[in-house]
């Protein structure tokens, strides 16, 4: 049977693995169903048509589930929000179900929220991302693998955020950033690669190489975007990485962030 405290209320119709803890004063709602090894440490309320996989930690004043904050959310109609193993949800973290009926809220697995972060209605998280303290995303974002969002980050409704992009701490995007780049300031644009961290994840010296010379020729040549793609399919080496970034770009629906000018965070 699961561990429950005494003073958590788990709701009849909730289902939990027999392996999950629920710690004091959490509450678990009747349509909510928790994997394998994953704890609710206190104090955090998990409700709505929430699913959890393995593994998952729930820390104090986490509120997963709740009804999207949008005037379109029809009461009474069942919205989702599924989450996948292995993330951490730290104090004040707060995850909303989507908005309109039968449509959904998707986390990965392996992510960490910090303290205060927000993911709104029908956003798309997928695998290894962090959003470090008071970072939120507005609605049906969508947020690519690997991706790390810095403290007090603002990120407009409709954008994407792609893999393995950073945004540094404080900045606020209405427009979609490609992978493999750092943005930072208000729309303020790409300032480098995230070099650091394609060499963590062991990407190789050649393939970073690659990625250096995608930035130079999108965000430093003077090229439009679109004859600057055009360069980067016909002078560099499709590897992977290239497509991955041409196809970003070519699909965006919010437009694609311009390059940062020197010196001036906007």
């Amino acid at each position: 049977m699961p561990k429950i405290h005494p003073s958590a209320i788990v709701s009849d119709g909730a289902e939990l693995d027999d392996s999950v803890e629920v710690g004091p004063f959490c509450f678990v709602g009747p349509n909510v169903r928790i994997g394998a090894g994953s704890r609710l440490i206190g104090h955090c309320n998990i409700d709505g048509h929430t699913t959890l996989g393995r593994n998952n930690v729930i820390h104090p004043f986490a509120a997963l589930g709740q009804p999207a904050q949008d005037h379109a959310v029809v009461e009474g109609e069942a919205t989702y929000l599924n989450i996948g193993d292995s993330n951490i949800f730290r104090e004040g973290c707060t995850i909303h179900t989507g908005t309109k009926p039968g449509s959904e809220t998707r986390i990965g697995s392996r992510n960490m929220f910090m303290n205060a972060t927000h993911v709104a209605h029908n956003c798309i998280v997928g695998n290894d991302v962090i959003y470090v303290g008071y970072a939120g995303t507005a609605g049906y974002c969508e947020i690519f693998d690997n991706v790390l969002i810095s403290g007090l980050v603002g990120i407009h409704q409709f954008c994407r955020v792609g893999r393995f992009a950073i945004i540094s701490g404080g900045s606020v995007f209405s427009k979609d950033i490609p992978p493999f780049m750092m943005a930072e300031g208000r729309n303020g644009g790409v300032k480098m690669i995230n070099k650091v961290g394609l060499q963590r994840a062991g990407f190789s010296t050649e393939t970073i190489s690659v990625i250096k010379q995608i930035f130079r020729i999108y965000y430093r040549s003077g090229l439009i975007p679109t004859n600057a793609l055009e360069r980067i399919r016909t002078e560099l080496p499709q590897i992977p990485e290239v497509r991955e970034f041409i196809h970003f770009c070519e699909t965006s629906k919010k437009g694609v962030i311009s390059a940062q000018v020197e010196g001036h965070r906007s």
